[in-house]
Parts: structure tokens; C-alpha cells; sequence
């Protein structure tokens, strides 16, 4: 389980083939382990919100507008069972969860050194932006998000001099990398995720942040800056586009309250509900976490999808609290909540939960976060470490 657990780590950066292959083999020695025990996995806390998404999304997918489509999308379920089989480890072997963070500070920043390299041919183009190892932007920032305000965790609470001295090299290459991709999203989930570090680690960094945040725009590109001016810019013609598309998703989910219009099949019904004013008319999905679910599975499917994330933020934000936890423990819950909140805060501006490389990474992020409040000694279960 250890060596899949860190071939996923880094490989989810480089390759999907790759981190495919290592969940499955993660997965099929977190069944054989159970098997080989005689016991019953402990998946609390987060096992029923799990187990009722899941449900919600099987009904909807069964009555959904394109039902082979809808089951044939449903297969990313089975990306549920990588927090599973990590929670279960790391609790086990709470003190391996550092250095699963350091992995993917390190693929991080490995992937963000390629998008830099890219920039020589590509420049800072909106029309042509660098993916690092990824066959789309999205997905490479999205993953530079989590990856930045993971390894920002541990430097904030578990540093360890002279060993992770490379760390802060590392952060600030996908800073950049995230900036010369020019997608908003990750900026904004990146910014939320940085504080809700500095609330925990130290509440005065999070007035200091945003004059961080002023000195990095101020040596960046004009492209960067007009990107980021644009955030703010209601006529910006992508703000437009977004707040028609996400009208239309309201109405859609108006009409399909309950269970949705079923996976993967927004396009069949979008050409109902477009605005005669959009500029993209055929579009896949609606730039939105919370719409795109609440469409795609029902009212019932997008609460239950929340309930994940909330009460996985409840279990680890009451953790902090107690002062007597140890560096290592608090170092996960922080990276656990910084990564949970930065990717909620982006899943406003794009659909990031669909981004397969993204979804199974926050997953193993937030097994981290779960399992140091939960830890247990591998004694409590009979191994000897």
C-alpha cells in the first residue's frame, strides 16, 4: 500500500494512466488487507456522506436523460475508495503522511518546471497556456492549486531546516506556473487556501498575504495582470459568458430538482436553456462545482456532495483546537483544510470536481487530514512497526 500510495503521488502530476494503475493497485491491497484480517474497514467518519453521494448518483445515473452515458461516467466513484484505502493507512501509520505531502510538493514542482519551460514557446497567451504534463491547463493549475497549499502546510508547521529546505523553492516555481497559466480559478483557490493557513498557523500572516500577493503581481507579465484585473471587470466577456451559462444552470435544475438530468448529460439539455446571447453555445459542463452536481445528480446529490467536504472541515478544524496535538498531526489537518477550502473556493469558477487528476488528488489530501485526527498506532492493530 505504501509504494502505491507514493507512485500515486507523484505520477497524478505526470501521468493518469500511471495514477490509475497505482490506485488500483492501492485499493486491491487496502480489500486484501480487510480480507486477510477478518475485519470490517472502520471508514468513519466520513463513510455515510460517502456512501449516500453514492447512492444519489447510482439513482440519478439510472434516471438519467442518457443512461449508458450516466453509468459509463459513474466509473469516477470508484475514485471514493482512494480516500478509503489512504485513510486507513495513514491512520495506521500516521507519521508516513509527511512525507506523501513532501511527494507531492515535490511532482508539483516538477510539473510546474516543465509549464515554465513551456513559456519560452508558448509566452503568457490565453489562447495558447502552458499544461505542464496535462493535455489541458485546467487540470495542470488545478493540481498546482492543491499541490502549493499542501506544501505551504508544511512549511508552516513542520519544517524541517536543512531537509526541506528545497520546499520554498518549489512553492514559488508553481506559484508562477499558476500565474503564466492564467486561470483565475486556481489563483482564487490558492489565495483561500493560503488563509485558512495563516488563520491557523498565525492569523497575522493573513494581513500580511495580500501585500505578498501585491509584490508577486507587480514583477509578473502585463498578461498576468490584465488577467487578474479582469476578475473584477463584470464586462469581461468571460464573467458574462459564465453568469448566463450558470443562469441556465438554474433553470435546468428548477426543472430537475430531485435527481438531476443525470451524469455527463448537461449537453442534451443545454441548447434548451441558453441564453441567445452566449458566445459559446455548445459547452460540456458549467464552469461550477455546486451547479454542475446539483444538474448532473439532483438537489439531493449536490447536499450530500457538501456534506462531505463540511463535515470533513467540522472533524479536523475541532481537531486544531487542542493545543496538545503534536507538529506532524497539526501539519496534516492544516494541508487537510488549506486543500479542502482551496479547492471548494475554485469549484465556484470551475468545475474542478470533474477534473479526474484533481478529484482523486483532494481525496488523498483530505485521507491525510482525516487520519492524523483519527490516528492510531500501528500497535492498536497488531503490527509490529
Amino acid at each position: 500500500m505504501w509504494w502505491f500510495i507514493l507512485l500515486f503521488s507523484a505520477s497524478d502530476f505526470i501521468s493518469i494512466s500511471v495514477a490509475q494503475i497505482a490506485m488500483a493497485g492501492l485499493i486491491v491491497c487496502w480489500v486484501g488487507r480487510w480480507v486477510s484480517e477478518k475485519k470490517v474497514p472502520d471508514i468513519s467518519p466520513l463513510g455515510v456522506p460517502f456512501a449516500v453521494f453514492a447512492m444519489f448518483s447510482i439513482i440519478s445515473a439510472v434516471l438519467s436523460l442518457d443512461i449508458i452515458e450516466s453509468i459509463k461516467d459513474s466509473k469516477d466513484l470508484l475514485h471514493i475508495l482512494i480516500y478509503f484505502a489512504a485513510y486507513d493507512f495513514l491512520r495506521r501509520y500516521p507519521t508516513k503522511t509527511g512525507t506523501v505531502f513532501r511527494v507531492i510538493a515535490m511532482a508539483g514542482g516538477i510539473a510546474a518546471l516543465v509549464g515554465m519551460l513551456q513559456v519560452e514557446d508558448r509566452g503568457v497567451d490565453v489562447m495558447n497556456r502552458i499544461s505542464g504534463f496535462q493535455n489541458i491547463y485546467m487540470t495542470f493549475a488545478g493540481l498546482l492549486m492543491i499541490s502549493t497549499v499542501t506544501a505551504m502546510a508544511v512549511v508552516a508547521v513542520n519544517f524541517r531546516k536543512w531537509k526541506d529546505i528545497w520546499i520554498p523553492a518549489s512553492i514559488a516555481i508553481m506559484v508562477f506556473a499558476m500565474l503564466f497559466s492564467l486561470t483565475r480559478n486556481a489563483w482564487i483557490g490558492t489565495m483561500a487556501g493560503a488563509m485558512t493557513l495563516a488563520v491557523l498557523r498565525k492569523p497575522v500572516l493573513a494581513i500580511a498575504l495580500p501585500a505578498i500577493v501585491l509584490v508577486i503581481l507587480a514583477v509578473s507579465p502585463s498578461n498576468v495582470q490584465d488577467r487578474v484585473g479582469s476578475i473584477f471587470n463584470p464586462q469581461d466577456s468571460t464573467n458574462k459568458e459564465r453568469l448566463l451559462l450558470w443562469k441556465a444552470g438554474a433553470k435546468i435544475v428548477a426543472d430537475y430538482p430531485l435527481f438531476g438530468v443525470g451524469q455527463n448529460s448537461f449537453p442534451l439539455v443545454y441548447k434548451k436553456y441558453r441564453s441567445p446571447d452566449v458566445l459559446e453555445p455548445h459547452i460540456s459542463h458549467l464552469h461550477n462545482n455546486f451547479l454542475e452536481i446539483a444538474v448532473e445528480r439532483g438537489v439531493l446529490g449536490l447536499i450530500s456532495w457538501t456534506t462531505i467536504f463540511v463535515m470533513a472541515l467540522w472533524v479536523m478544524l475541532k481537531a486544531w483546537r487542542r493545543q496538545k496535538e503534536d507538529p506532524e498531526t497539526k501539519m496534516s489537518i492544516t494541508a487537510g483544510a488549506g486543500g479542502i477550502l482551496a479547492f471548494l473556493t475554485a469549484g465556484f469558477f470551475e468545475y474542478n470536481f470533474g477534473d479526474s487528476e484533481v478529484q482523486m488528488l483532494i481525496y488523498l489530501v483530505m485521507a491525510g487530514g482525516i487520519a492524523a485526527v483519527a490516528r492510531k498506532e500501528p500497535s492498536d492493530y497488531g503490527i509490529n512497526p
